[in-house]
């Protein structure tokens, strides 16, 4: 199962859940206001031009990347044996993830810990104490949003220890220095990514279904970016989100029989989106077995290895693609230029939509992961002067 980094875990409490609920009620609302990124279409001449911009938006994303959107050079070096740590939910895409810090800190001859166990509010809270306790030079942290650590990064900014958070929809605050790394404007064009391929595919006649997990700010942001783009692109699309049950039904195994019983009550359904990759391994399968095979597509936000597979079978249409070894090396890369007194590099993470079509071009990690940019290390030591 692909799990979103630090923010979801596999044990998560019933109380963490609902205060969650209480969490991300801003984070949707803001979300519609910003998600302008998708041109209007008000009569038929203009929904042929949305077709037109949303085919053009699938043409641009659909290569390999080339780049690690880094370029501006540091100015100096930081100094060696610095100490970063970072808190993990000890999933198998936290430990990549921890795998790419700890490969590009050792450039600068620095060391990484990692700390697993963050997965809820109290145990993350426990192991961001036992961070500070170890007074590294860093602190890294995903998914957590700063409400649940706001004492704690007020004891880290006195000890004058830097946070940086990936896959953060907050704004930096206190010792969180850097939230840009997969943050809300990511997260916008990721929407406004599947959005365009659902549009385009489609030709506007989409009819989707959304699997949604509304209990984290990042899978928020996706959801009210995905529907405000393709109805931007498509005012006549019609989306459903579907709220799930995360330990009820997800981590129980249960989303293949219930997305069945999604598409058995809505036949016309051409679209399944989901938050997560991970979340519909087993669907295709179950989807076939029910007769239904063929009747919807598949896609959504970040692909795991399975789907990955199902896009190189063609059971699955359009996932989102995340390089979890280059977001390790761009967390790197935000400490360096932090303890450097350098501009924090704010480019969006080099990403493509992996379909049926470019699945044979994807570039992947030795395991099957998404990673994108083959020479990546390359560059990031070439703009860190190695």
């Amino acid at each position: 199962m692909f799990l979103w980094l630090g923010s979801i875990g596999p044990r998560l409490e019933e109380r963490s859940m609902r205060k969650s609920f209480v969490a991300v009620a801003a984070i949707a609302a803001a979300s519609v206001a910003l998600v302008g990124i998708a041109p209007m279409a008000s009569s038929a001449t203009k929904a042929a031009d949305s077709i037109t911009v949303a085919k053009a938006v699938v043409g641009k994303f659909s290569p390999t990347p080339k780049s690690i959107n880094i370029t501006t050079k540091l100015k100096t070096k930081p100094a060696k044996g610095l100490l970063i740590v970072g808190l993990s939910n000890g999933g198998d895409e936290n430990k990549v993830l921890d795998e790419g810090i700890a490969a590009g800190a050792a450039v600068f001859g620095w060391t990484f810990k990692e700390i697993a166990g963050a997965v809820d509010p109290n145990t993350q809270r426990a192991a961001f104490q036992q961070a500070l306790n170890l007074k590294p030079a860093g602190i890294h942290i995903s998914g957590i949003e700063p409400s649940t650590l706001s004492d704690l990064l007020d004891q880290a900014k006195k000890m004058n220890i830097p946070v940086v958070c990936s896959a953060c929809m907050s704004k930096p605050t206190s010792a969180l220095v850097d939230t840009h790394i997969a943050g809300a404007r990511q997260l916008d064009a990721w929407g406004n990514m599947i959005a365009a391929f659902v549009a385009a595919q489609t030709n506007c006649n989409a009819n989707v279904q959304g699997i949604t997990v509304p209990l984290y700010p990042i899978l928020i942001r996706f959801d009210v970016a995905f529907e405000a783009s393709l109805k931007k692109y498509c005012p006549a699309a019609k989306y459903t989100a579907n709220p799930q049950d995360l330990v009820g039904t997800i981590l129980a195994g249960k989303e293949p029989a219930t997305v069945v019983g999604i598409m058995t009550k809505n036949p016309t359904t051409n679209w399944l989106v989901s938050d997560l990759g991970g979340w519909m391994v087993g669907v295709p399968a179950a989807l076939k077995a029910a007769g239904l095979n063929g009747k919807a597509q598949i896609g959504g936000l970040t692909a795991g290895k399975a789907n990955i597979q199902g896009v190189k079978d063609g059971t699955e249409t359009a996932w989102t693609g995340y390089s979890l070894p280059i977001v390790g090396w761009t967390v790197v890369d935000s400490f360096a230029r932090y303890f450097t007194k350098q501009a924090l590099n704010t480019a969006d993470l080099p990403t493509q939509i992996l379909t049926p079509q470019n699945a044979a071009s994807l570039v992947l990690t030795p395991a099957g992961d998404y990673l994108g940019v083959a020479n990546y290390q390359s560059q990031f030591k070439k703009v860190w002067g190695f």
